[in-house]
């Protein structure tokens, strides 16, 4: 084939991503458009008369209040149809977009419609909803960065009005809202790889390196408008090598069920991005140097964008708006490059269940480009002049309706326009570019109601958000504009810097604030800072800490009662692996506690721990008390089956007595403290009553202990059963944050390293985390907070020291950290203590944030190899220290 016409195949199908040009030609072929003529015909002399007589007038275009009543014939042909398409007969006109704000308002307020679907591509719809629904997000930004190519007449004032009048209808209605979604596929963005590689790594993490190695290469790095252009002149065995790979990546995603506590519609919508990926992929898989590849790919994309429409419907259950060309939503089609279009779909699927609205004008101004152009980008739209139509045009005999601007039902119009409505005639259907060839329409045929214009003005272009400098190399001055100075990690003074952090947490029922290290003064300040602010002004009412359950019931009596010394419960608890909380920082934090719990005696807060590592006397001592009480005739066999278990050790020689018995014996224990369990839930209880409420709280405790024993009973000799190991532990410790928050019912922090509040895992060995599965189980109830910091001292072991003891402490010193490490960047950003919203990071940091970088996440044991995190994926907000100090140990006597 000539590269010549190579050029203008490819040219063309740009074009068409927004509308199909049309041609002169006779009836297409797959749609029967009414007996097409050698030559335009006048309409009979009867036609208008008819027309005139179906014509309602329409008062505005205008979406701007004032009375609906010359729409409300509108609503009675609207009927029970499902999926409302409203198109368009040229896509930079202000009045058609505005005509369908209109009509889209009227059928929210009066109708019940709740959505609107748009050709735009999926990955669009998907960042437009999320602020619609959340706030989040810049719409003006989002069109900006989404709309380019053969997608930039959308970028329009009239789109943007519709999105923030759609999100203020939210803000009013938060219990009912208005959807968005794209339904195109000529754009998969990289937010959209991301959903599902998120979605892979929660749910199927065993998938995790397959699809991780099938998209390798394939998320987008570049605009929208540089990457289609690429895309377009790959070599043909590379696109379909991609379609290949995106396909398998579906198929493996379609084969699994919904796994563990991901629910049903986190799973379709993750099929859904992953489906919408391929579509993608198979779009650019035909062969576009053949003349009859061409209509087959645009087949296929009026295919999919019905079936993303019906997809959507199905998954929202609302009436919903359709926007698009008319060349689209049209029941029959009005080219032969187009043999099947989107409206033909949506008719053949839901019969009346889809309605068809035209749209047409009689003369005015458009923005468009050249036809033909390639790749058009901003300089290339022009305004241009549309002369009166010509006779014998569709438009020709609509204009000579007496009203300026008019709807008709077309069901129901009289026989006497009816022979003329089903032929073909000559109409503009102008897409992207001017002049239009001239498709041949047969209105009857093709639309269930028509809407005429007389006049229509071009639409009001946006001018592109500018990027952020240095958008493409270095995040830091996107991360200097989006940072918040932190005035002080000490939990003293005033609290202004905290209030952007308090906004950007939001509603949310549990905040997991990180450590990136256990042994540093600055990260536990901070967490205590952090919690009074948010107990003082935003309602918090309860801390939860990595630590023993045990102790947090230990001590949150003394907060409740004043019973018990503080600093005694934290000697005699936190050993081991937990020595590096009893710190007086810790003390402080419970101290202050105590005394918010003088002042308020009836509105406390609260504590507790959450790890499974070690269960003390005490709890043993409340289940058997339970028993003894409220089941003595369970008291022999609880007796026994607790026989030896119940520590009289210290916590720390304890911990390592029962890690060092036999596989056998620990399994053992393991089965007797299970065998309780299963005892205390046998009771049935009236679930409202104070015995009830009592029983709840011993069935917790045997629980505890029965996580313990379970903790003890892995073969940590075996590298997989370490691994199992450690997902049980970040397993129960979800379980019992979970259970606390049901059972106080307050709003609460998480306090624990990095590692456990996450979103997603750092390290293979550790393939379950609980951050990863409270926002699973909470959604966006749950935030995660991460630190990280530049240098300074902290406290620690030697690496390998597997049960530390208090001479096993040390203070280790670390300087800057190395090129290319996240921290390395975060601490350019001019503030020395600083923190971010990472979900609205301008994009250039969003880019940077989305890689994994090295990044220091210390535990007990130092040196440690650096970690790869990707931080954007990791957390929903980002704390940034300077230098950081050693814990505090508290005195030997307290």
């Amino acid at each position: 084939m000539a590269p010549s016409l190579t050029r203008r195949l490819a040219a063309a199908l740009l074009v068409w991503f927004t509308v199909i040009p049309g041609t002169a030609a006779a009836a297409p072929a797959g749609g029967d458009t009414g007996t097409a003529s050698d030559g335009p015909v006048p309409a009979a002399a009867g036609v208008p008369a008819a027309l005139e007589e179906a014509a309602h007038p329409l008062r505005t275009v205008e979406p701007t209040g004032g009375a609906v009543e010359d729409l409300r014939p509108f609503g009675r042909a609207v009927g029970d149809a499902v999926i409302v398409g409203i198109g368009e007969a040229a896509h930079g006109s202000h009045d058609f977009v505005a005509f369908r704000h209109r009509a889209l308002r009227y059928l929210v307020e009066e109708k019940g419609f709740r959505s609107f679907v748009l050709e735009a591509d999926w990955s669009a719809g998907a960042r437009i909803d999320h602020y619609l629904l959340t706030g989040r997000g810049d719409p003006a930004r989002i069109m900006s960065e989404e709309f380019q190519n053969a997608f930039l007449l959308l970028h329009s004032q009239e789109y943007l009005d519709m999105f923030r009048w759609m999100r203020a209808y939210n803000v009013a209605h938060p219990n009912d809202p208005v959807r968005f979604a794209g339904n195109d596929n000529a754009y998969a963005g990289p937010e959209l790889y991301d959903r599902v590689m998120d979605h892979v790594r929660r749910a199927h993490p065993d998938l995790l390196p397959a699809v991780t190695e099938l998209y390798q290469g394939l998320r987008p790095t570049v605009p929208v408008g540089e990457w289609i252009r690429t895309a377009m002149t790959a070599p043909l065995d590379e696109r379909r090598g991609r379609a290949a790979r995106t396909g398998r990546a579906l198929r493996l995603l379609t084969a699994r069920e919904p796994a563990g506590t991901d629910d049903g519609d986190a799973h379709a919508l993750a099929l859904q991005h992953a489906r919408a990926v391929d579509q993608v992929a198979r779009l650019y898989a035909f062969d576009f140097t053949d003349p009859e590849a061409v209509p087959r790919a645009m087949t296929y994309r009026d295919t999919v964008m019905a079936e993303n429409t019906l997809w959507w419907h199905r998954r929202t259950g609302h009436r919903l708006v359709l926007g698009g060309h008319n060349s689209h939503l049209y029941t029959s089609s009005s080219t032969p490059n187009l043999p099947v279009v989107e409206g033909s779909v949506l008719r053949r699927r839901l019969g009346d269940g889809y309605l068809a609205v035209g749209l047409s004008f009689g003369r005015g101004a458009v923005h468009a480009t050249e036809q033909g152009l390639q790749n058009p980008s901003d300089d290339d739209v022009r305004r241009f002049e549309v002369d009166s139509p010509a006779p014998g045009s569709v438009e020709h005999t609509l204009d000579r309706v007496s009203h300026p601007n008019w709807y008709a039902d077309l069901r129901t119009t009289p026989p006497g326009a009816r022979t003329w409505l089903a032929t073909a005639h000559p109409k503009r259907e102008i897409g992207t570019d001017y002049p239009p060839p001239g498709d041949q329409v047969a209105l009857l045929n093709s639309v269930d109601l028509v809407v005429h214009l007389q006049e229509i003005h071009p639409s009001r272009r946006l001018a592109r958000e500018p990027r952020t400098p240095g958008e493409t190399t270095d995040p830091l001055p996107a991360l200097e504009m989006s940072a918040h100075p932190l005035r002080t990690v000490e939990p003293t003074g005033s609290v202004e810097d905290l209030r952007p952090l308090g906004a950007a947490l939001g509603t949310a029922r549990l905040v997991g604030i990180g450590q990136a290290v256990h042994g540093a003064h600055d990260f536990l300040a901070l967490q205590h800072r952090l919690f009074r602010y948010l107990v003082e002004e935003k309602g918090f009412r309860s801390f939860v800490l990595e630590a023993p359950y045990s102790a947090g019931l230990r001590l949150d009596e003394h907060v409740l009662t004043g019973r018990g010394d503080p600093a005694r419960i934290m000697a005699e608890e936190f050993q081991n692996a937990y020595l590096f909380m009893r710190t007086r920082e810790i003390l402080d934090l419970i101290r202050w506690m105590r005394a918010y719990n003088v002042r308020h005696p009836g509105d406390p807060l609260r504590f507790s721990g959450n790890d499974s590592s070690y269960a003390g006397p005490d709890l043993y001592d409340r289940v058997v008390d339970h028993v003894r009480q409220a089941h003595p005739g369970l008291l022999a066999s609880v007796t026994e089956l607790y026989r030896g278990l119940r520590p009289t050790l210290p916590a720390g020689e304890h911990m390592v007595t029962a890690f060092e018995e036999p596989l056998a014996v620990r399994r053992e224990k393991a089965e007797r403290t299970g065998r309780v369990l299963e005892l205390l839930r046998a009771p049935d209880l009236d679930e409202h009553s104070v015995a009830m409420a009592s029983h709840v709280r011993a069935v917790q405790n045997a629980e505890i202990v029965h996580q313990v024993a379970r903790q003890n009973a892995f073969d940590y000799d075996d590298p997989a059963g370490e691994r199992e190991a450690l997902a049980y532990r970040d397993t129960v410790m979800t379980e019992n944050t979970l259970w606390w928050l049901r059972q106080t019912g307050t709003r609460a922090v998480l306090a624990a390293h990095n590692g456990h509040v996450y979103l997603e895992g750092y390290d293979p060995d550790y393939p379950v985390i609980q951050g990863s599965m409270l926002r699973r189980a909470l959604g966006d109830a749950y935030r995660a907070v991460g630190l990280s910091f530049d240098h300074g001292s902290f406290n620690a072991t030697d690496n390998g020291v597997a049960n530390p003891r208090d001479e096993d402490v040390k203070l280790f010193h670390t300087g800057p950290p190395p090129p290319g490490s996240l921290e390395h960047t975060l601490t350019r950003v001019t503030h020395a203590n600083w923190y971010t919203d990472l979900r609205t990071a301008p994009p250039a940091a969003r880019t940077w944030l989305n890689t994994p970088h090295p990044k220091r996440e210390i535990g007990t044991h130092w040196p440690r190899p650096p970690d790869q995190v990707n931080l954007l994926n990791s957390a929903d907000l980002l704390i940034h220290i300077h230098t950081i100090h050693p814990a505090q140990l508290p005195p030997k006597d307290q």
